[in-house]
């Protein structure tokens, strides 16, 4: 029995598992850093002084939306929490990024969230998205976390920048080649109000340090709100909603789901960046964007990673060097996945308990003692006054499987007993009758005399 009851709790600890752990690798194998092509090199831009550096490896995720103890039901909560978490180590398992970029939208509604817990929510991201030491994080403000545009407080403002040491407009230089400009969206709305100023003269400064820079690359610029676009009709690739035609893809609204035409184009124009990663829609999107003939500039709409805003969340690798760079979509597990990995875990389980192993058959048939007892009699009567009979006789006929009937022996035995004591059977051992509660070896059972 409790060999039984091991095999079953083994089973469903590897159900768990996989569910829980496993699940998360098989399907971030299917995503790996894409090789750079000598087709997209930038010929413009001269090659690193190391003929033998490598790529820069940079994971970018986005609008992750914990949620406080307030906004929904505690397991819901563990089951994101627990979701994000595993997906983040998995992928740093597999992927070894050296930066990971979270583009804004942390939080589900940071912006209206008291200093308690704020706090407490920005802890419990540290916790989740906890890195090794040589890999390192940066933050991007989201409307979800400080308000969008109309709505920014000075105090949600400094409570964000404290907690990740942002500001309006940041470059960040990694091994002084690769540039990157981290924007705060909300803040680039281009009507002259206090934080639209600051944004403004910290993106001239960071201007004037790309200008006055030895390196000729351009920036990737980071923003949680898209560039201008009219919808989703023109990504170059189908969004995971599976909206079929344009007339489904909803229309944009400027200041709120993307940039203005003017901040776009005041930021395309002025930084002149390489690439483009946004965010904020909660789907994937790739789309060009030019100005005045420029150079084709391109942007990436990195989805939400977490299952809260959708059920197939994925982020993006970033092999990016001097003059050439390659863009990676990876999936997670989807929540139906591993809802129906559980339920044919389950259904698995129940098919092993009924027909797997060897089992303890009685339970199954729910033979209680009185039915033992009417059996033990029928089998006893038929055998006759002066005929003994093994409880092995009765034990082999109720077994399901050949092996079985000896897990009905202890059973039988203890109903014996109790017939025995009613003086309807006695117990005999080499023709002579004996105790049944202190008899060693095989004995008989038989119909008493009397």
């Amino acid at each position: 029995m409790l060999h039984f009851l091991a095999k079953i709790f083994f089973l469903i600890l590897l159900i768990f598992i996989y569910c829980e752990f496993i699940i998360y690798y098989f399907v971030l194998l299917g995503c790996s850093w894409s090789q750079l092509s000598k087709i997209d090199q930038d010929f413009t831009i001269p090659l690193s002084t190391d003929p033998n550096k490598k790529p820069l490896h940079v994971m970018l995720i986005a609008d992750t939306h914990l949620m406080s103890s307030h906004e929904t039901h505690w397991f819901n909560k563990l089951r994101r929490d627990w979701q994000m978490h595993r997906s983040l180590q998995s992928a740093i398992f597999l992927f070894e990024p050296q930066i990971i970029f979270v583009l804004g939208d942390l939080t589900n509604a940071g912006q209206s969230y008291s200093d308690y817990e704020w706090n407490k929510t920005i802890h419990r991201f540290q916790d989740l998205f906890s890195v090794p030491s040589n890999i390192r994080l940066y933050v991007l403000a989201g409307n979800h976390d400080i308000g969008f545009h109309s709505e920014v407080t000075d105090k949600n403002l400094k409570r964000f920048g404290e907690s990740f040491q942002t500001s309006y407009a940041r470059l960040l230089t990694i091994d002084d080649e690769i540039n990157f400009v981290l924007i705060n969206s909300m803040a680039f709305e281009g009507d002259q109000c206090r934080l639209c100023e600051s944004a403004d003269n910290e993106l001239k400064e960071i201007l004037n340090q790309l200008h006055d820079s030895t390196t000729r690359t351009k920036p990737v610029l980071l923003s949680h709100f898209p560039l201008y676009r009219l919808s989703e009709a023109n990504c170059s690739k189908p969004s995971s909603t599976s909206l079929k035609s344009t007339i489904q893809y909803p229309t944009y609204r400027e200041h709120y789901d993307v940039l203005s035409q003017e901040a776009t184009k005041h930021l395309l124009t002025t930084i002149k960046p390489r690439l483009v990663f946004t965010a904020h829609t909660h789907r994937y999107c790739y789309i060009e964007h030019s100005y005045n003939d420029e150079k084709i500039i391109q942007e990436w709409t990195v989805p939400s990673f977490s299952w809260t805003n959708q059920d197939d969340p994925s982020f993006m690798l970033l092999s990016i060097t001097t003059n050439n760079q390659r863009v990676s979509h990876c999936y997670l597990p989807r929540e139906t996945t591993i809802f129906w990995s559980y339920a044919i875990g389950g259904f698995l389980v129940i098919f092993y308990l009924l027909f797997g192993g060897r089992r303890p058959v009685y339970l199954v048939m729910v033979d209680t003692s009185n039915h033992l007892n009417a059996i033990i009699m029928f089998v006893a009567e038929k055998r006759g006054l002066h005929n003994a009979l093994c409880s092995s006789r009765i034990a082999r006929p109720l077994s399901v499987k050949v092996d079985d009937w000896r897990l009905l022996m202890a059973p039988i035995r203890s109903v014996a007993v109790e017939v025995i004591d009613k003086g309807q059977l006695v117990c005999k051992q080499h023709r002579e009758i004996v105790s049944i509660r202190t008899v060693k070896g095989p004995a008989q059972l038989q119909i008493a005399s009397n």
